[in-house]
């Protein structure tokens, strides 16, 4: 039995659940569910036990660690591997040389802060530490290089849709491979790939969104400047990676 598995047990349920109920759930003792839960806590889920009711699931740390993100992920392909840096140039560059060293097709590599962000035209991109997400995707898809900018609008999409499962309410645009709520621009992709003329070895889809920072913190507008309420980066992590998963692997079976 994993984390994961409880993670996904609270987080479907809007009020309380037995240690009883999650182990027949899992097939597992109830000392099982105990140690996980406690292993949980440990990683900075908020989990409080009431007596007589059960477990409940407050919160979720705010920091998309391998260790955060694997108890949270409900994919097949992508975040396998995830390498988190609480300061990094840049994401992008990271997966890029973890390509050219052969690493996996799905590793992620997530970041607290960059120094060397950048957007698509060049443009330092403001990536303040423990505010916003910071994200790579590191893939090997067996297509034209040409085609990169497919993946790339599949990579904005996933965005768009992970934002919109916490605010549902509102309508994000897409324009020039950033997503936007009317004029503000919130997050971007930036698309990078290694290869030849007809075929790419390796290519890296980077994703940036601010989060929850302040615009006099970086003259830009966030999530949480434009609603108010604060979500969890590893929560909007992982919500990115499902996302982009059901779109790539779909694309994938329409080729």
């Amino acid at each position: 039995m994993s984390s994961s598995a409880v993670v996904r047990i609270l987080r479907g349920s809007s009020g309380y659940v037995s240690g009883e109920e999650i182990a027949a759930t899992l097939g597992v003792s109830r000392a099982a569910v105990g140690k996980q839960i406690k292993n949980l806590r440990g990683m900075g889920f908020d989990i409080p036990a009431f007596t007589n009711r059960g477990y409940k699931l407050v919160s979720v740390p705010d920091v998309p660690s391998g260790e955060v993100l694997s108890s949270l992920l409900n994919t097949s392909t992508l975040g396998g591997v995830v390498e988190y840096h609480p300061v990094i140039t840049s994401t992008n560059d990271r997966a890029m040389d973890l390509g050219l060293s052969g690493a996996a097709s799905g590793t992620v590599v997530t970041a607290g802060r960059q120094t060397a962000g950048r957007t698509r035209n060049g443009r330092i991109w403001p990536s303040p530490s423990g505010k916003n997400l910071y994200l790579s995707i590191l893939l090997r898809p067996e297509v034209a290089p040409v085609r990169a900018g497919e993946i790339a609008e599949i990579a904005l999409g996933s965005l768009g849709l992970a934002v919109n499962r916490f605010l549902p309410d509102y309508t994000f645009s897409f324009r020039n491979l950033s997503l936007f709520f009317e004029d503000l621009k919130l997050g971007g992709v930036l698309c990078e790939i290694r290869g030849e003329v007809e075929r790419i070895h390796h290519l890296v889809v980077g994703a940036g969104l601010n989060v929850s920072h302040h615009e006099a913190d970086t003259g830009a507008g966030s999530l949480f400047s434009l609603t108010g309420k604060m979500i969890s980066r590893a929560e909007l992590t992982a919500a990115v990676l499902e996302e982009f998963e059901y779109l790539y692997l779909k694309w994938r079976e329409n080729e």
